[in-house]
């Protein structure tokens, strides 16, 4: 595994810590690395540190841990590195790969978003739509650092996973697992792969997300 570690200019710090003043519950930021074959996992780890360090309402759980560990299978790890937000979610909130570039700010919006007690800033009654699924949903989003539209993506598969504790939404960077890339046909970001047999293309706007997500609890 690689030594660098990631630096975060002390003025973004100060900024993030100003933005966590609005987190009311505290937040746990599961990481799951492992020592061997594990590209990025020091990096992800030391932003996650820096991150963490912001507030005293961010818990860090560090795992060094296999895909086989108790801990890993509780959240359902499949690859690393992971980060798993937990906080108000019902559902599980997970990053796969570095959240860097345009992604570091999906990140720092899960947690303020994983803190906070207020409703969902959804339209009410697609809040009732995602509260009323019973069925098993995976959303994985497919993303660059570069691409400034995938944190639209992310956060509105995230907003889906605050609500039911049936969603599982995940940041997945598309260099990083290049193989999962390949099994989904990821050519352009953002891609959000619904239950593995749908997709939406693109930063659209949570109706169109929910559209596709109708076509694919059918």
């Amino acid at each position: 595994m690689s030594e660098h570690k990631v630096k975060i200019e002390d003025k973004i710090l100060n900024e993030i810590k100003g933005m966590f003043q609005s987190i009311e519950t505290d937040v746990t930021l599961h990481m799951f690395t492992r020592k061997d074959h594990c590209l990025l996992c020091n990096e992800t780890l030391s932003l996650v540190e820096q991150v963490s360090a912001q507030s005293d309402k961010i818990i860090l759980d560090h795992c060094e841990c296999d895909i086989n560990s108790e801990k890993a299978q509780k959240y359902k790890i499949e690859r690393h590195p992971a980060i798993v937000v937990e906080g108000q979610s019902k559902g599980l909130i997970r990053f796969y790969g570095i959240p860097s570039g345009y992604e570091f700010g999906s990140l720092i919006e899960s947690i303020i978003m994983s803190g906070k007690t207020t409703g969902s800033d959804l339209d009410p009654e697609l809040v009732e739509e995602i509260e009323a699924i019973d069925k098993p949903l995976h959303l994985q989003v497919f993303v660059t650092p570069t691409c400034p539209y995938c944190p639209t993506a992310v956060l509105t598969a995230f907003k889906l996973a605050m609500l039911n504790e049936n969603i599982i939404a995940d940041m997945v960077e598309a260099t990083e697992f290049q193989e999962l890339s390949m099994k989904y046909q990821v050519q352009g970001v953002p891609k959000t792969v619904i239950n593995d047999s749908w997709d939406v293309v693109g930063g659209v706007p949570p109706q169109v997300v929910m559209e596709k997500v109708r076509q694919a609890l059918a």
